[in-house]
């Protein structure tokens, strides 16, 4: 378990480091995000495959939601990973859509098996525990609504973000629970749940406070000068459901074509 924790780190580091280089417009950045989202995918297929081996004789249908949270999150990395190359991948938005979706009945199902068993010790830290939860099936919602409706993704992704004071304030104050004849801290009880909660908590937080402070200027956006400025903006279109295929596809698709084909026009007069 301390290995995959010490991979995990690394990976998000990773991540970090590539947001950091985009930022300052480093060709590597995109690179570095896309291989680190790749690992991160590997990371939960193989705990996956190894949950799955070394407890086959006793898995139960309590332990469908967390086999099934890391594989959805093997999943959703991947399509991460694939974005950051700008690799294109078939039914792309609808296996975004349906990852969020089955991911979203996932940390409900958590949520409610948790909530159910923490309420008998703790109601308190049951509640606390239901505001994590909650911000993160709102979090998931509003990812997968934002190809239908932006400004009902943003709508969903701040009532997400209100709901997950309580808890973080619930983190900061370190109040001790009694649960399970122990004392821990709400802290101390995400650490050591069985599932992937805290990560996904503080992806989501800090990408909604990494928009917001880009969108205001604060903070220089993620970029990639590797690629025309006018090929991202398609694509980001594309992504947040502002333009509709034409005939099965995407003007980022035209464009890509048209720049490939001109890329290998001068490849072909260089060569003679």
């Amino acid at each position: 378990m301390r290995i995959n924790q010490l991979f995990q780190s690394v990976f998000f580091a990773l991540i970090l480091v590539g947001i950091f280089a985009s930022m300052a417009q480093n060709n590597y950045g995109f690179a570095l995000m896309g291989w680190a989202c790749f690992g991160l995918a590997f990371l939960y297929a193989a705990q996956l495959i190894w949950k799955i081996g070394a407890d086959f004789s006793h898995l139960e249908r309590k332990n469908l939601p967390v086999l099934m949270e890391l594989f959805l999150l093997s999943g959703f990395t991947s399509v991460f990973g694939f974005r950051f190359f700008y690799i294109p991948i078939p039914a792309g938005e609808i296996i975004f859509v349906t990852l969020c979706g089955l991911l979203l009945f996932t940390y409900l199902s958590i949520a409610l098996e948790l909530f159910g068993l923490v309420k008998k010790d703790s109601p308190v830290l049951a509640r606390r525990v239901l505001f994590l939860y909650a911000s993160i099936i709102l979090f998931i919602l509003a990812m997968g609504a934002r190809l239908f409706d932006p400004r009902v993704s943003t709508a969903i992704g701040l009532l997400g973000g209100l709901l997950a004071v309580p808890f973080m304030i619930g983190v900061i104050q370190s109040k001790p629970y009694d649960y399970s004849g122990k004392t821990v801290t709400l802290f101390q009880f995400v650490v050591k749940s069985q599932n992937k909660a805290g990560l996904l908590f503080l992806f989501f937080v800090f990408s909604g406070i990494y928009m917001g402070l880009s969108d205001f200027g604060i903070i220089p956006k993620v970029e990639n000068a590797q690629m025309p400025k006018t090929y991202i903006e398609l694509i980001n279109d594309a992504e947040s459901g502002k333009e509709k295929p034409v005939n099965g596809q995407y003007h980022h698709e035209k464009y890509k074509q048209a720049m490939d084909s001109f890329l290998e026009r001068q490849g072909k007069k260089k060569a003679q």
